[in-house]
């Protein structure tokens, strides 16, 4: 976006904002030290109020990751979602859309919910905050990588499924829940308010 625009920036003059509303990634394997990787990404045609990324990493011709994104534009003065055509895409170079799970659907149910164990409570710091106002999306998995059992043992996570559901604000107080199903961890995060702001699944390898 930076090279082709309009870049982030372009989009912030005018008051716009993206923010990512899912995330799937699948690691094939793990990156050795000094390994050359060449990472692209690339943005693909897109309607209605979602925008769609694709990412990938490559090792010579060997993919070692591969990920899909779900993204919106947001009036950050209204803070309502805008439609894709907001954003103009006609100097962007378009790849076809593909998720690395398929069809493959991830949803925490109401049940899941009920069995899942509380880990504790943080408060978003001003280290949490990214430049739209909010918790920076990173910092969600961080958290999550902290109560992942199987990573102190030389594991490593090979399938990452992210969904951003409402943002968090600064000093505000997250909880964080965790249940093992079917070899996966879920995870979920609430705001004091008792809504879900975030959730994910993860396998590890």
């Amino acid at each position: 976006m930076e090279h082709d625009r309009p870049s982030v920036d372009d989009l912030l003059d005018r008051s716009i904002a993206l923010m990512v509303n899912r995330i799937d990634l699948k690691i094939n394997r793990a990156v050795e030290a000094d390994e050359d990787i060449t990472y692209t990404s690339n943005a693909c045609p897109s309607d209605r109020a979602s925008l769609l990324r694709i990412y990938e990493a490559k090792a010579g011709e060997e993919q070692v990751a591969f990920s899909s994104s779900i993204w919106s534009l947001v009036n950050m003065r209204s803070r309502k979602i805008l439609k894709a055509k907001e954003l103009s895409m006609k100097n962007y170079t378009l790849a076809k859309y593909r998720n690395p799970f398929g069809d493959r659907k991830f949803k925490i149910t109401s049940e899941d919910e009920k069995n899942m164990e509380t880990l504790g409570t943080f408060k978003v710091g001003r280290e949490y905050m990214d430049d739209n106002g909010h918790m920076n999306n990173v910092k969600y998995l961080e958290h999550v990588e902290e109560w992942v059992p199987e990573l102190a043992e030389g594991k490593f996570l090979r399938e990452i499924r992210l969904h951003f559901m409402k943002e968090a604000f600064y000093d505000e107080e997250l909880t964080i829940k965790r249940l093992l199903k079917e070899g996966a961890w879920y995870f979920c995060m609430y705001k004091a308010s008792g809504e879900a702001n975030f959730e994910c699944e993860v396998f590890t390898s």
